[in-house]
Formats: C-alpha cells, structure tokens, sequence
C-alpha cells in the first residue's frame, strides 16, 4: 500500500507528454491525465510530438500508433534514440500482431488498447513511475556512497597529512625557538627568526584545520543561544565585507539553544559569510542571515552533509547564510565541503571543509540550494537542547579580517621575543625518548637537554622497551611517539608497564588527541603531548606526568 502511495506521489511530481491526433480523445483523456501528473503536454502528431520531447523532455511518454505523418511506434524508435531509459506507452485500435511485434523490437513499456480504460491507463503510468522512482532511489543512494567514500579517503588523507605535517613542524619551530633563545638580545636575526616562527605556527594552523574538516576537535561544548552568537558576530562580520555589500539579519532572541563551542559556531557563520562575500558580484549585494527552528521534515534529504546524517530530533535549530551571488553549478555542489575545493581562486577551499568538520563535531549537517545567476542558501541544521544557558562574556579575540589564503581561526600566540620568553626550570632526571623521526627525536633531545634532563633513546617501541630493561631504575619518565613501526605509542606502553607499572609515560602524536585518546587501551598514559609543541609545553607537560 506504501508502494503504491509512494508511486502516485512520485508520478505526481513528473512531466508526461501525451501525442494523440483525435482531438477528443485527446481532450478527454487530457482532463484524466491533468490532475494524475505534474505537468501534461499534448501534440497532435509524431513529428509535434518529437519536437515537443526535446523541448520539454518528459518522464513519461504517451503516443498512439497511427497517426499522419509519423506513426507513433516511428516516434518511439526516435525517443529512444534520445534517450533509451524513459518509459513509453503506446496506445492503438487495432491489436495487430506487427504492432505487438515492431512495439517488443522498439522496446514500448505498455501497450493499451482503445478504448482505453483510464483505470487500466493510470495502471501502466504508475507501473512506469515505480521504475523511474526505483532508479532515482538508486542514483541517489549511488550519490551517497560516492560521498561516503570519498568522505573516508579524504579522512584518511587528511589525518595523515596533518601527522606527517606536524612531525615536521615539530623539528622547525623547535630548533627556531631554541635560536631565539640563544640570540644576543637586540639582533637583528630575532626579527627574522621570529617571522619563521610566525609562519611555522601559521602552518600549524593548516594542518589544525584539517583536523577539524574530520571532526576532531577537543574543544568544550557548552550550552550556547546561537542568535545571541550571531548577533555579537555582526561588528566582526561587517566589517570584513566590502562597502557596498550588506549583511542583514533575521534574529529571533532569545533563539534556540544548542550545545556547541562559541569560538567554532563563530568559525562556522565566518566561513559561511565569507563564502557567501566571494560569491558576490561588483555591484551592491546583500547577505542574509537568518536563525530559526525548523521541524526535522523541513530539512532537505539531498543535497545534504555528511551525506549519512540524519535525524534524530523532532526539531532543529537552523542558521542559514544566503547570497545573491553568482550561485554553484550542480556539478560542484558535491565537492564544495571537500579540503582545497574551489572553483573561485587557486589554493582556497579550506572555509568550507572547516564548517563542515565543525558540524560533525555538533552532530549538526548543513544543506545547499543553489541557482546559478541568482544565489545560494547554505543552512547549517544543529540539535537544541534544554539545558540552562550560562551567561556568555563579550569575546576578545573575534578576528576582523579573513587571510587571503588560509581561513582565519580564532586564536594565535604572538611569537616570542627576547623580552617575554618563558623562564625556563631546571628539570632533573632522565627521560627515556622514543622517536622513529631522526630529525624530530634530535630537536626534542636538544630541548629536553636544555631543561636540565638526562636523555636516553630509542627509534621504535622494541628498542625502548630493551633499553628501559637495562636502565629502568634511571628513567623518570618516557616521552613516546604513537605512529611509529614494529611496535606503536600503545604497544609500547603496555610493555612498558609490565616492567614497572608505575612509569609515568607520555605519548606524543601529530594526530589529534580526540583520536588518539579514543577508543578502550589496557594502559593509559600520564599525558598527551600534541605535536608540534614549544619548549614550554614539553615543561609542563613532563612535570605534570611526574609529579601526577
């Protein structure tokens, strides 16, 4: 019964072309067909009735057989030419044998006899639609899967990339702050290897984002009016928009509450206005914003992402971003959340990919309607929550302009100079370092020397494990890499602890915590110690893993 109810609805939504030289019953079956479809054309003839096809390129195609001119199997043999999938029904007087026979070579879909039965009609067209909707179910959940699965390689790129990228970082900005350290101060070569650190750091920040694109944020959530959020953003918002482009706003206060982080709700509107501002022509346009409830059948089922989202609530609340710009192509609307993705400029395209890795932090999804020449609408779907709203100060560190080339974020440590370094306390003992990266296990040896720790090492977990055999009365504590070969961070670890179970040990990654800390382990470490890290975090971090 649903099938069929979903078949009506589907037909209802479709074009069908009806080529009938009998003007009434042409008429007549017209009315019956009018009110079953979306929309009817009619022709009077094969060769009308080919025209009209390329026109207006129907989903159903009705045609009787003998007719002037074109006969209308003549016209299914050309539509099928065009285009073999769509269904056609043939309707005829005669029940001739070579009908039957020429209408099976050609493919026909339905062959109904005159008089037509309307009754008996309606049955083949919705035999008809269940094939149509069938195959657009499919096309669709094919769509999916391409999405999910360029989702899972893009992951798996992403993390990788970053980790590999922060190993390295590691090594630079280590050995730059150690040169700073060393420097006379009032050399010039500060300056200079303080805009090394400057854009050391700005890497950083990349591989950061890139994180954040798959969800991995360890921020604190908390519970958030999201129209209050907006509206204190409005200041920063417009001032980073051209003169002649307007930002106006729909708030609703107080608005619906949602739990997320401030500070990655703010990235997400800033990504999204910025988005909407490239899209804009010369001329004086505006952006809208726009914050309501929305029920869970409002929200669109396609084009959405993440493409396996949905939902789970009865209600939403929705924060939609639109433009009068120059819209997307179909064709891009797929890739638009992809790392690097743009059709606007060389090298951009990390904004998007951002809000979207932020959402699945939120557990929220964003939807795209799009016309080209007229505009987009991007709404950002996140769940609300009953929980008492704390009261929000005024934030500091909103960012009033956007980098040409990477997306703003919200925070950044200034570099130091001589004057405001951190006082450096002696440590004392020996740390046991365990690093498959020559370059990045020397650099750290380097900055654990320079606080006054004994270092002993190792390039992989087996080596560790034979050289904490031989001087575990020596090591105060363990600083360990987690991706390395033979034996990993975790591997590691648990051997380890079967030596002396109270070890403090530190794992290090260039992954992010969330993922590296998730999951069940049968030992856990006293720290984690992100890459790439200062000389000041691995202090601290080493303190805190001893003392406990």
């Amino acid at each position: 019964m649903n099938q069929i109810k979903n078949d009506r609805d589907f037909l209802k939504t479709l074009t069908l072309l009806y080529v009938e030289d009998d003007n009434d019953t042409c008429e007549q079956l017209g009315r019956f067909l009018q009110q079953r479809v979306e929309t009817l054309i009619t022709a009077a003839s094969g060769t009308a009735g080919l025209a009209a096809y390329n026109t207006h390129r129907p989903a159903i195609v009705i045609t009787d057989i003998q007719m002037p001119g074109m006969d209308g199997l003549t016209l299914a043999m050309e539509i099928r030419k065009l285009n073999s999938a769509v269904p056609v029904i043939v309707t005829t007087a005669f029940e001739q044998t070579d009908y039957l026979l020429r209408s099976i070579e050609i493919g026909v879909d339905k062959y109904v006899v005159k008089p037509i039965d309307p009754d008996r009609l309606y049955k083949a067209l919705l035999e008809c639609a269940h094939r149509l909707r069938v195959e657009a179910d499919r096309a669709e959940l094919e769509s999916q899967n391409r999405q999910l699965q360029k989702a899972e390689s893009l992951g798996r790129m992403a993390g990788a990339i970053a980790h590999h990228f922060n190993n390295q970082l590691q090594t630079v900005m280590g050995n730059l702050e150690m040169a700073i350290d060393d420097l006379p101060q009032g050399e010039n070569p500060i300056e200079i290897l303080s805009e090394a650190m400057q854009a050391a750091r700005k890497a950083s920040e990349v591989s950061s984002l890139m994180l954040t694109y798959l969800g991995q944020t360890t921020t604190k959530h908390e519970s958030l009016d999201i129209s209050e959020v907006c509206r204190r953003s409005l200041p920063m918002l417009r001032a980073i928009l051209p003169k002649d482009v307007t930002l106006e706003a729909d708030l609703t206060l107080p608005g619906p509450a949602i739990r997320a982080n401030e500070n990655l709700i703010r990235q997400v509107l800033t990504n999204l206005v910025n988005n909407a501002r490239e899209s804009l022509h010369t001329e004086a346009m505006a952006i809208h914003l726009i914050v309501k409830l929305v029920s869970a059948a409002e929200i669109p089922a396609s084009p959405r992402f993440p493409a396996d989202w949905l939902p789970q609530d009865n209600v939403y609340a929705c924060l939609a971003v639109s433009d009068t710009g120059c819209g997307i192509p179909d064709k891009d609307i797929e890739n638009i959340f992809d790392p690097f993705f743009s059709s606007k400029f060389t090298g951009r395209g990390l904004g998007l990919s951002v809000v979207l890795g932020i959402l699945r932090a939120c557990g929220g999804s964003v939807t795209v309607e799009s016309d080209l020449g007229r505009g987009s609408i991007f709404r950002v779907f996140l769940p609300v929550t009953t929980d008492a709203i704390l009261c929000q100060p005024l934030p500091i560190d909103i960012p009033i302009e956007i980098p040409i080339e990477i997306p703003a974020v919200t925070t950044e440590t200034p570099p130091q100079s001589k004057s405001d370094k951190t006082p450096i306390i002696e440590g004392g003992g020996t740390v046991l370092l365990v690093e498959d990266e020559e370059p990045v296990r020397k650099m750290t040896r380097v900055m654990l020397t320079r606080l006054s720790y004994t270092v002993m090492e190792a390039s992989d977990g087996i080596e560790a494990v034979e050289v904490f055999r031989q001087h575990q009365n020596e090591i105060s504590c363990v600083l360990c890499d987690l991706t390395m070969p033979r034996m990993d961070g975790w591997e590691t670890l648990l051997a380890l602890r079967k030596i002396s179970p109270d070890i403090p040990v530190i794992l290090s990654s260039g992954y992010d915590k969330a993922q590296v800390m998730a999951g069940e382990h049968a030992e856990w470490p006293q720290a984690f110690l992100g890459k790439p890290y200062k000389l000041n975090d691995l202090r601290e971090t080493i303190q805190k893993a001893i003392v406990g």
